[in-house]
């Protein structure tokens, strides 16, 4: 429960174990709803295969009650002796300032800056994700921790190690990727790749073509193609959603590409793009047709390896191959804003030599340009060519698979 109650997306936390069974702050249901939805929601989930991430904010805390803090000679917000779930009751030596430290790596929004150093959060707060993952409380698997420019690396990682270090990513909001790598070596968890959200922000919103398309293999300008294993990468989420245009060239890259990619729900609910409206062969072009490529072409797992990187209008990439099941894929992403673009490149993956290649998915923003491109023979040295229609991609693959 936060302190705004039932209004609040959970970003003002203030009784850490009500979720939605307390009466408090103005309400017993959470915005959300009650714990028991919350408990029967994350077990639908998890009878689909689907694992469910809690979002964690460890930052500061609020709704406290005001108490005399002896470290500032005032009162602060600080108590928390009057929450209904009798847990981590919290007073100012739990907070920046205390006798131990004066602060630490940043605050927000005024509220009290929890101290991980001193008091009780430390130890309170590994009890209390360790009880998030029971599923008689809420069952949850795994972390996503909001801003954590605002706490110590550290804390991330002594919470990972106190839950069974499960896969877990941070919210640093940095295009810097020696930043960003830092962070990951430190802390152990994942990092949500800022760099190339505001790389393909560029080339996306720059409707001409005039953006650099090569830029994503950079690895200053995308932590995907400096650190992969730690890089999740998206195209949009709650908190940004800038990239207003040709936004599907990014998620095609970001689907296809190194990393683990998350997809924004509005744009698969509510913003049309989970088909994309595709015509032709009836394979579509939507995020759903990039998801299958992902999954049936390259095992959920691409093994990237760059073809064609030195045309700012065209990049050519492929995975390879695991099985003729799961043969693997090129991918070319076209950002001239009138003309098809594309050539031979050679791939090395032996599935789909002497091969004739299909493009599966494919797409273009340009009126009367979004068709599927033509199959193309792949001959036995690995010569092929691949083609895109302008502001777009395709993804070619074995035919008939």
């Amino acid at each position: 429960k936060c302190l705004n109650g039932g209004y609040s997306m959970g970003y003002d936390p203030y009784d850490y174990y009500d979720l939605g069974q307390y009466n408090q702050m103005g309400t017993i249901e959470t915005r959300f709803g009650s714990q028991a939805e919350l408990k029967a929601a994350i077990a639908l989930y998890k009878s689909y295969g689907v694992s469910c991430t809690a979002d964690i904010v460890l930052n500061h805390r609020a709704g406290g009650a005001s108490e005399y803090n002896p470290k500032t000679g005032g009162n602060t917000w600080t108590s928390f002796a009057g929450v209904l779930s009798g847990k981590s009751k919290w007073h100012w030596d739990s907070f920046h300032p205390n006798n131990y430290c004066y602060s630490d790596e940043g605050s927000f929004g005024g509220y009290p800056d929890v101290c991980y150093s001193a008091g009780l959060a430390y130890t309170d707060t590994k009890t209390w994700m360790a009880w998030l993952k029971v599923a008689a409380n809420a069952g949850f698997d795994s972390w996503r921790f909001d801003y954590v420019k605002g706490f110590a690396s550290w804390v991330v990682k002594d919470m990972r190690a106190a839950t069974g270090n499960p896969f877990s990513v941070g919210e640093l909001w940095d295009a810097n990727t020696t930043l960003l790598n830092t962070w990951a070596y430190n802390s152990g968890a994942s990092v949500f790749d800022f760099a190339l959200y505001y790389t393909m922000k560029d080339i996306c919103n720059n409707t001409g073509g005039g953006g650099y398309l090569p830029n994503v293999f950079n690895s200053t300008l995308a932590f995907a193609s400096k650190w992969d294993a730690r890089a999740v990468t998206f195209v949009g989420n709650h908190d940004t959603d800038e990239i207003y245009s040709d936004k599907m060239m990014a998620y095609a890259f970001t689907l296809t590409y190194k990393g683990y990619p998350i997809i924004y729900w509005k744009d698969y609910y509510n913003y049309g793009l989970a088909t994309g409206g595709g015509y032709g062969t009836g394979w579509g072009n939507g995020i759903k047709q990039l998801v299958w490529c992902r999954e049936k072409l390259a095992a959920g797992g691409p093994s990237i390896s760059i073809l064609k990187s030195n045309d700012g209008d065209w990049i050519a990439y492929q995975s390879g191959g695991y099985s003729t099941a799961a043969p693997g894929y090129i991918v070319i992403i076209n950002d001239n804003s009138s003309a098809w673009k594309g050539g031979y490149v050679t791939t090395s993956n032996s599935y789909l030599k002497n091969k004739t290649l299909k493009a599966y998915a494919w797409s273009s923003s340009k009126s009367g340009q979004n068709y599927a491109p033509a199959n193309q023979f792949c001959s036995s040295t690995g010569s092929v060519q691949v083609w895109a229609a302008p502001r777009g991609y395709a993804v070619y693959s074995v035919n008939g698979l």
